[in-house]
């Protein structure tokens, strides 16, 4: 059940960061609160993209680029039945969070970070998917943000999540 207006913020709210920040929970958080619709933009990767996770490669720019064109056909479609979304996916580089927000109306990129340590422990949980070296490479491919205003720091709880979100973009 929506508990959270946030009158200040854009119709799309896209958080995107390193794999373990807690991209996916804020965004769980934040719709839940709201009763804004929730697009995990990991679930329309390419089967090229899917392959390269499984063989431990790192994606190429035209495997980005294609990728950031789907999303940005799928969040245009959600927008034709949805007035408000949520949207979480890495978006690991500059040039595709540039590209998203040049075609997306109304939208604004939010950083999810976390104490790196946390980010560890919560990727090694994940069945230890991620070895501490792999996510070494996954934090040397990742292009922080210089643009970006909102950083929501996810190192505790859904309640600090929101007051976060509730201190960007006010609540009545």
């Amino acid at each position: 059940m929506a508990t959270l207006k946030l009158p200040k913020a854009p119709s799309v709210l896209f958080f995107f960061g390193l794999a373990g920040a807690g991209k996916s929970f804020v965004g769980d958080v934040a719709a839940r609160a709201t009763g804004r619709f929730l697009y995990h933009a990991d679930d329309d990767l390419t089967d090229e993209m899917k392959k390269a996770l499984t063989e431990k490669r790192r994606f190429t720019d035209g495997m980005r680029d294609e990728y950031f064109t789907i999303i940005a056909k799928r969040i245009s479609e959600l927008q034709k039945t949805y007035k408000t979304l949520i949207v979480t996916q890495g978006a690991y580089k500059r040039r595709n969070r540039r590209f998203l927000s040049s075609i997306i109306e109304d939208m604004e990129m939010v950083w999810v970070d976390a104490d790196e340590k946390l980010i560890l422990s919560r990727l090694q949980a994940r069945s230890g998917i991620l070895s501490a070296e792999s996510f070494l490479t996954l934090k040397k491919d990742f292009e922080p943000p210089f643009d970006t205003k909102k950083v929501i720091i996810n190192n505790s709880t859904e309640k600090e999540i929101l007051a976060q979100l509730k201190r960007y973009y006010g609540d009545s």
